[in-house]
Formats: C-alpha cells, sequence, structure tokens
C-alpha cells in the first residue's frame, strides 16, 4: 500500500507511528520521488500547504488538530535521538 494511501487509516497512536515509519522508509527507498530532499524544503512545504489550504478552505479544516501538541511532535525530532 502506498503510503499516502496509509493515511486514511490512521485513527490512533500506532497506527500514526506505523505511518510515520512508513514515510521514512520510503524516503530511504524512493527519495528521488521526493520533491523536498532536505528537512528545510520539507518543514517550509508543511507551512505553505496549511497556510494555502486553510486560505482556500477555510480554517474549518484545522479546528480539530492540537497545533501546540503538532509543534511538540516536530521540535523534539530536532533533539530526540
Amino acid at each position: 500500500m502506498a503510503v499516502f494511501d496509509q493515511i486514511e487509516n490512521i485513527n490512533n497512536r500506532e497506527s500514526f507511528l506505523v505511518f510515520l515509519e512508513n514515510l521514512a522508509n520510503d524516503y530511504k527507498e524512493n527519495n528521488e520521488e521526493w520533491v523536498n530532499d532536505s528537512i528545510s524544503d520539507y518543514l517550509e512545504s508543511i507551512a505553505a500547504w496549511i497556510k494555502d489550504w486553510g486560505d482556500s478552505h477555510g480554517n474549518d479544516e484545522f479546528e480539530q488538530i492540537d497545533f501546540k501538541e503538532l509543534a511538540k511532535i516536530f521540535y523534539v525530532g530536532k533533539i530526540y535521538e
């Protein structure tokens, strides 16, 4: 199953962890398919997508996201071994 298709199956912590592991493996095995091959490009693209999606579809789409917790998740990727 393609990594993108797995998104629909994420409904808890474990399925999210499986998705992240598969996403990391996808980069290792198919990095030539990735448009953003540096961490800065990747993070900038995520930010741009969130802004563009919210601007064009309304921010209701993101009301259920706890952005503070999401920020912690991204930050610890910088320091956790």
